[in-house]
């Protein structure tokens, strides 16, 4: 394991510290989460027998008693004008649902193509109502003539004068007069004038106001794809006022106006404004929104961070005041001040408190920005048996846990419910509690050790991996002690890097001893070496026999080669030094290797050469002309020996690489495929594939040589020029040297011939 992980794990482990403490706290704030549950359920009760005993409020409930809901209109309470032009833009953000109308009952037309959506709305103290009249057929008034010399029966009854096509009729209370019955038709798209549908009753006396304009009524009629559009507005009725609406559906010309939907037929309209019919009779809907009455005895309970939400019987909003968010102390509580003073870290720390030990929680359809129903499933309603108030905690579309109580009010009949609901992101409901302080005390001090050991473990990883690297570049690729800077630190990182730079040091020195041994062996060699030599020359080979003749000469060649090694490990020696002091200039490499072809044409006379490409391109390179004579005089050596067949290829290649523009200068003969990791060693010092150097290498391992391999090494030294791998060694040395590298590749050829090609590559301008 790696020293970094172990003191992060070191680190990790003193997170047990706040966990431990965790446990604890953890219980606690569930003890206190019920306490805050149980004050808040005896606060609901209190609210609810408040409530109760309201005579204003019981009304306001029990005028949602009196009906089923069916045919019911709920106008929630608009934020924005509603503009009386027949389309629908203002109504898509409005909350609520839609009120559908097919065909009555009584209708006796055969036809079943009319369908009436109503959606209502209120703006201060206007009610807004909006039809879609799904009509395959819309027939608009037409007004009758009237011929003034006419007789009697010869004029159109005046039912006909006030409506002969399509219309819609509206039926509500009013204060100041009971009933109020509108009629809406349209000679074509645009404004229409709301007109009385039927006579009234004024001192027990009929007065003929059938078709007269209605005050402070008005209305739009827009024609669409599948129907017309009809927007209304009218004065406020009061809460719980009966609403009857019918859209009557004309297709052809005289045709009676039975056929109609809606929630009260247009009979009955006529005769409940004549007073022909009996106000109790009437099945129609009542019309529900924002009661102010309710509205003002819920703000008596409600405080800062608090919401309290009054629903009738039938789950529709009547009254809601919202202070969730609100800023100020909670006046029922002795340390009031001390809640508006909690500050914005204490907050974010409950939040992230409270969620650690709540998790997820549901989002109920009652938490929706603008709620107008009370979710009344059979699941809620289960809950809700008797007088059980339910509470849970969920959260708000602005993701606050809320801790919410739900109370029916009255058990029988039931009246309605009571939603009480506590932010409990609310600076009040924890201020009086520092468990959330307590725990990220523990944490922070938790989390400022494990970083103090983080950070620890980075600097001392740190320091090994750069101790790591230098010692890893205190060798150079070719076996040289470059050295390793020691470190002043007082530790034992720094003591270590010291020894390990003491340890270089010497072995620098024991490098260096090696170096200048071939030079001091050579001048040591050299005197007894000529005592064999003048000793073999001084011998009177006529006196000899033949098999004294014949150890003479291998003598003799054995001299020879120990001079050529000799002569060899000098020359290398002095090799790495003039490499470096060698004057450059700049060389055309297409005159240059046309020089070449003439010099090794006489030199290796039974070899062909030629150069690839042709013609060669003129490339100039700034170059030790001598180094690179002898780099090639190697590579060329080092073909003809492995070449299986003529020709031997002077190649010449130009590379524009993204880092440098480079050319390859080598020589390429045809040979055995050959591995590419034994190629790699080829510039190796001392590294050679010939037979002769095998042995040599064997003998000078330490193996045992035969008589019989001293022989044949004596007689191919006669022979052969000596290789001690130091050919491509020299060449790579002349390569670094120019800021170059080599290579070495296999290469196949259109004719299936591998080719070994072998060279430098070389910087040009």
């Amino acid at each position: 394991m790696k020293l970094r992980s172990q003191m992060l794990l070191a680190g990790a482990l003193t997170l047990a510290v706040p966990m431990v403490g965790w446990q604890s706290v953890k219980q606690l704030y569930s003890a206190l989460q019920q306490t805050r549950i149980d004050e808040q359920t005896l606060k609901v009760a209190n609210m609810r027998l408040a409530l109760s005993e309201a005579e204003p409020v019981n009304s306001v409930l029990a005028k949602s008693q009196l009906t089923t809901g069916a045919h019911d209109w709920y106008a929630p309470t608009s934020p924005y004008p509603i503009f009386i032009d027949g389309y629908a833009d203002d109504w898509r953000e409005l909350p609520g649902d839609d009120v559908r109308y097919t065909l009555a009952s009584d209708s006796t037309w055969p036809s079943d193509s009319l369908a009436v959506s109503v959606r209502t709305a209120r703006v201060a103290e206007s009610l807004f109502v909006f039809v879609k009249v799904f009509d395959d057929q819309v027939r608009y008034h037409i007004p009758p003539r009237l011929i003034a010399d006419a007789g009697e029966g010869e004029l159109p009854d005046f039912q006909a004068r006030l409506v002969n096509g399509d219309s819609l009729e509206l039926l509500v209370q009013n204060v100041k007069e009971r009933w109020q019955h509108g009629l809406f038709r349209a000679i074509a798209p645009g404004p229409v004038v709301a007109l009385r549908g039927s006579d009234q009753y004024a001192n027990s006396v009929r007065v003929n106001s059938a078709g007269q304009a209605l005050a402070d009524w008005r209305g739009a009629w827009v024609t669409s794809a599948n129907g017309y559009h009809v927007e209304l507005q009218l004065p406020l009725p009061p809460f719980g006022s009966v609403v009857g609406l019918a859209v009557v559906d004309v297709d052809e010309e005289g045709q009676s106006r039975t056929v109609w939907a809606g929630n009260l037929s247009p009979l009955t309209m006529q005769h409940v404004g004549v007073g022909k019919s009996d106000t109790a009779d009437i099945q129609a809907g009542l019309l529900f929104y924002d009661n102010p009455v309710a509205q003002e005895y819920l703000q008596r309970w409600t405080t800062a961070g608090v919401r309290a939400r009054l629903f009738d019987v039938h789950g529709r909003l009547l009254a809601d005041v919202n202070n969730l968010y609100a800023k100020g102390g909670r006046p029922d509580d002795d340390d009031a001040a001390g809640y508006s003073s909690v500050g914005l870290w204490d907050a974010l720390l409950l939040r992230v408190f409270a969620f650690f030990v709540a998790g997820d929680l549901p989002l109920l359809p009652e938490t929706r920005n603008v709620p107008v129903m009370l979710n009344l499933d059979a699941d809620r309603r289960a809950v809700l048996h008797g007088d059980t108030p339910s509470t849970s905690r969920y959260v708000t579309d602005e993701n606050d846990r809320v801790l919410g109580t739900l109370a029916p009010i009255g058990s029988d009949p039931r009246r309605g419910y009571l939603l009480f609901e506590a932010n409990e992101e609310h600076a009040s409901a924890y201020a009086g509690s520092q468990l959330a302080r307590l725990f990220s005390l523990l944490l922070l001090v938790s989390l400022v050790a494990g970083s103090g050991l983080l950070i620890f473990a980075f600097v001392l990883s740190s320091r090994i991996r750069t101790l790591s690297r230098q010692a890893q570049s205190a060798i150079a690729d070719d076996g040289r002690v470059q050295g390793l800077p020691g470190s002043d630190a007082n530790d034992e990182i720094g003591d270590l890097s010291r020894k390990l730079s003491s340890l270089l040091s010497r072995s620098a020195a024991y490098t260096h001893y090696l170096e200048a041994l071939a030079s001091r062996l050579s001048h040591e060699l050299r005197t007894p070496l000529s005592v064999v030599r003048t000793s073999i020359e001084n011998l009177d080979r006529d006196a000899l026999d033949d098999q004294s003749r014949q150890l003479v000469d291998r003598a003799s060649g054995g001299a020879e080669h120990l001079g050529s090694i000799i002569k060899a490990l000098v020359e290398s020696t002095r090799l790495e030094q003039t490499v470096q002091l060698a004057d450059r200039e700049v060389v055309n490499l297409r005159d240059w290797l046309a020089g070449c072809m003439a010099r090794y044409g006489q030199v290796y006379p039974d070899r062909g050469f030629r150069i690839s490409p042709e013609p060669v391109p003129a490339v100039f390179i700034k170059v030790s002309p001598e180094l690179l004579q002898q780099a090639f005089d190697k590579l060329v050596d080092n073909a003809v020996s492995f070449a299986t067949a003529d020709p031997i290829v002077f190649h010449l290649q130009l590379e524009n690489n993204a880092d440098a523009r480079q050319v390859r200068i080598g020589v390429a003969n045809r040979g055995a495929t050959l591995d590419p990791a034994i190629m790699e060693q080829w510039f190796e010092p001392l590294y050679s594939e010939r037979q002769n150097d095998r042995q040599n290498d064997r003998g000078a391992a330490g193996g045992a040589l035969s008589v019989q391999d001293i022989r044949s090494t004596a007689d191919a030294g006669a022979d052969q020029p000596l290789h001690l791998g130091l050919g491509l060694y020299v060449v790579k040395m002349i390569a670094q040297a120019h800021g170059g590298s080599t290579y070495a590749q296999n290469q196949v050829a259109p004719d299936h011939h591998n080719w070994v090609h072998v060279g430098l590559r070389l910087h040009h301008t």
